[in-house]
């Protein structure tokens, strides 16, 4: 068979061009191995800690465009806008983009590489330079047209681990994509809390400056009929100025706090402003779905990205193992060649070629030897990141769990003491109007009234941001169901 094919070169060529296109197709991959060390929790507290009643760990729990458990349609078109024109969101997913660009050339090179030559030559011939006196010099065309077909069959892996490791990489950028969408939606969601617990907090310090103003007339009408000092009303005075100085702050956070939600949004201040969220428009949901701990590291998003990250390391040090080994390259090429463009494609202008070679490194100064250096201390450092994710990862969930716990204890005891300072605020006023009670016993009445309102609108703002955290904590999906 071999005279055959070397009577029809092209025709070899072609066929050594398939069975190593069918060769470099190979690759496998291996399981997963997370490194020793790495925490494998059965649950997420302390001793001692009880899990909130809102929070259900279960096998296969899942939330998908987790934000719509609040029931606020502000809250969801919001996040919606977020997800489409976030810079930050864009950017990672370019960069995703970017990866699997390179992992897709990773593994064309594992893949037979097929050229085209053509040339075009122009040539003196001198005979004098060849010892041929008296012979004219010539100046003549040659013209080549050709093909040429070249592969490294990867003998020990090299290359298919260099493509695997790319393929890890890509992996990795998707994750990390979905990691900042996931970040992003709740970015958004926390925004908006805060912006509903200042209005809160704004309605009540309002509420307290208009209460002042009520005292401030009682005491001016107390003091023209002899029944409070001069002092004692300036007094009151400074107590409405004081309630009064603390609004333009609270503005102030409200402001930035809109600027940094248009901000995540991708839009600017000048072109859309942001809702103005209410605590009492913020539903608390009834339940928040939580995995297991052995399903967490499986869903969560940072932890994935680790986890390629650390498959790309291992991979990476694998190849550098094995780029020291001997490399062999097989290449043929075949080509039309005439000085008459008429005669290029005449069977006596042919003409092939078939070699292979091997290579192998003797002395390179060490190089090798530091590469794999380098390698082994990305694979260490890789392992140490992808323990520190699981960690911080189950450290972040049990320590939004217990706030959560103990932010539900909180509210409730704040409520009790907005109604016991509303009940004596209420006497002390009637007090002060028939005349029984002290006036500056009732300005203290307010003031307990006034930190007790704010002290409930940042309890239930500081809930509603740790049910946002656990939802993100835990892994809960950006995507809406049927997206993928």
């Amino acid at each position: 068979m071999m005279p055959g094919l070397l009577r029809r070169p092209m025709a070899a060529l072609a066929l050594v061009a398939g069975l190593l296109f069918l060769g470099g197709c190979a690759a496998s991959g291996n399981a997963f191995i997370a490194p020793a060390g790495t925490p494998s929790p059965d649950g997420y507290g302390m001793a001692g800690e009880r899990t909130p009643s809102r929070v259900v760990v279960e096998a296969g729990a899942r939330s998908r465009s987790w934000w719509t458990a609040f029931r606020s349609q502000q809250l969801d078109e919001v996040i919606q806008l977020a997800l489409e024109n976030s810079p930050n969101l864009a950017e990672a997913r370019a960069t995703l983009d970017r990866h699997q660009a390179e992992a897709e050339a990773a593994r064309a090179l594992l893949k037979p590489q097929i050229g085209l030559n053509a040339r075009v030559e122009r040539q003196l011939f001198n005979s004098e330079a060849f010892g041929f006196s008296g012979f004219p010099s010539r100046t003549f065309n040659i013209f080549s047209l050709g093909g040429l077909v070249s592969y490294d069959p990867d003998l020990f892996g090299v290359g298919r681990s260099r493509a695997a490791e790319a393929e890890a990489l890509a992996e990795a950028a998707g994750w990390e994509a979905d990691a900042a969408a996931l970040s992003l939606s709740a970015n958004v969601a926390l925004e908006a809390v805060r912006i509903a617990g200042l209005n809160a907090q704004i309605e009540a310090a309002e509420q307290v400056i208009d209460d002042d103003r009520k005292l401030v007339e009682l005491a001016r009408r107390a003091e023209a009929l002899g029944g409070l000092s001069r002092s004692g009303r300036v007094e009151i005075e400074a107590q409405l100025a004081s309630d009064e100085a603390r609004m333009p702050d609270l503005s102030r956070q409200r402001d930035q706090a809109r600027r940094r939600l248009a901000l995540l949004a991708g839009k600017s201040p000048t072109e859309w402003a942001p809702p103005d969220f209410r605590l009492a428009d913020l539903a608390l949901p009834g339940t928040i779905p939580v995995s297991l701990p052995s399903e967490l590291l499986r869903g969560r998003p940072d932890i994935k990205a680790a986890e390629a990250e650390l498959q790309a390391a291992r991979l990476a040090a694998s190849a550098e193992q094995a780029d020291s080994l001997p490399k062999l390259s097989l290449t043929g090429d075949y080509a039309q060649t005439s000085n008459q463009i008429e005669d290029l494609f005449r069977s006596g202008s042919r003409g092939w070629n078939l070699s292979s070679g091997l290579t192998a490194p003797i002395y390179d100064g060490g190089l090798a030897r530091a590469n794999r250096r380098a390698a082994e201390a990305d694979l260490r450092a890789a392992e140490a990141r992808y323990r520190r994710t699981v960690l911080e990862a189950f450290s972040q969930v049990g320590g939004l769990m217990a706030s959560l716990q103990a932010g539900e204890t909180e509210v409730a005891a704040f409520r009790r003491a907005v109604d016991a300072a509303q009940t004596d605020a209420d006497i002390t006023l009637a007090g002060v109007r028939l005349g029984g009670t002290p006036l500056l016993r009732a300005i203290d009445a307010r003031r307990q009234l006034s930190l007790a309102r704010r002290n409930l609108a940042d309890a239930e703002a500081r809930r509603l941001s740790d049910m946002i955290g656990l939802f993100a904590a835990a892994g809960a999906d950006w995507r809406a169901a049927g997206d993928d």
